[in-house]
């Protein structure tokens, strides 16, 4: 994972994404904003249980909070007296938490945001270890004399009018499935290698033996595919711009920036070739299974076959009554 550049512009608001398999954490924080202003999210994954951040919030209460059908987006309260000079007071302060297991900070401090993600970290279920965090960084620019409320749009930076609720819902989510889809490429690739392995196997040896191992990596590509399209749910539309059009062009532009439909083309690319492999070596075990069942039919006809001819002979009632006997 890349640890995203520190914002050395007195005039900007840098953005940081991380991302990992369960969690990560955050990086960098704000500078005052003058101009134009930038906000920073950071998004990491990690998956949690209820109320992951009441001991934080117990010292910093939030603002509010507006619940979404995977994320919860929570206002914090303006930064500390003590905070760093480069932390804007006048940008609002967000945090972003998915159900799928990523994590946007807005205007978030490096410190502060890391103490916020340990206390996810107690609720997450298998959270990656520090330093293998995946990793977005992406700057916001506010300009409050916008006409409309998305401006130009970068590789590295998109302009707003403002930050509310509905830019950080658009944002947010762009943010965290970028991550996201980094951990389930990396993990795909792991089972590419896992199954390379199964192929060298049989072609060394020319027999298929290593059943369990196939039958992981079939339910774990499962596992993955449906993940991406339920969970993460890359193929669906973010609920903010399919009810307010205002900010369709800020959706559309930060996932083509993220080129997330093509990322997502190349995963299902690799899950789609692990399938039709494990389907190859899946037949084969059925022709095997197949081959045992017909002998054992052939065996069972052919007992039945003596047992009949022992018995028109007349040697069956004999051959009984010597085994009593015996």
């Amino acid at each position: 994972s890349a640890s995203p550049p520190r914002d050395t512009n007195p005039n900007r608001i840098s953005t940081d994404a991380d991302g990992g398999n369960d969690n990560s954490s955050a990086q960098e924080s704000c500078n005052i904003p003058t101009s134009s202003p930038k906000n920073s999210p950071t998004a990491s994954t990690t998956t949690y249980g209820p109320h992951p951040l009441a001991d934080f919030f117990a010292t910093s209460p939030p603002l509010r909070h507006v619940f979404g059908r995977t994320n919860i987006i929570i206002q914090l309260s303006p930064p500390p007296s003590n905070c760093p000079t480069s932390l804007s007071p006048s940008v609002p302060r967000y945090i972003a938490i998915y159900r799928f297991g990523s994590v946007v900070f807005f205007n978030v401090t490096t410190k502060e945001a890391s103490r916020i993600l340990e206390q996810i970290k107690k609720h997450a279920v298998d959270p990656i270890a520090v330093g293998f965090e995946r990793r977005e960084h992406f700057e916001m620019a506010l300009q409050p004399q916008l006409e409309t409320a998305t401006g130009k749009i970068t590789a590295d930076r998109a302009t707003v009018r403002e930050l509310d609720m509905n830019t950080v819902g658009v944002v947010s989510n762009i943010m965290g499935q970028t991550v996201a889809l980094d951990w389930h490429n990396d993990t795909v690739d792991e089972l590419l290698a896992n199954f390379s392995k199964i192929n060298s196997s049989v072609e060394r040896t020319g027999d298929f033996t290593q059943k369990e191992n196939l039958f992981q990596v079939v339910a774990r590509n499962n596992t993955l595919f449906i993940d991406m399209v339920g969970k993460l749910g890359i193929k669906d539309r973010s609920d903010t711009a399919w009810h307010l059009s205002q900010y369709e062009s800020l959706h559309e532009g930060m996932r083509k920036e993220f080129d997330l439909d093509e990322r997502f083309r190349h995963i299902e690319f690799k899950l789609n070739l692990i399938q039709q492999n494990a389907k190859f070596f899946l037949e084969v075990l059925h022709a095997q299974k197949s081959n045992t069942l017909e002998w054992v039919i052939i065996m069972l006809i052919s007992l039945e076959c003596v047992l009949m001819i022992l018995d028109m002979s007349g040697w069956g009632e004999k051959l009984l009554t010597g085994v009593s006997l015996f």
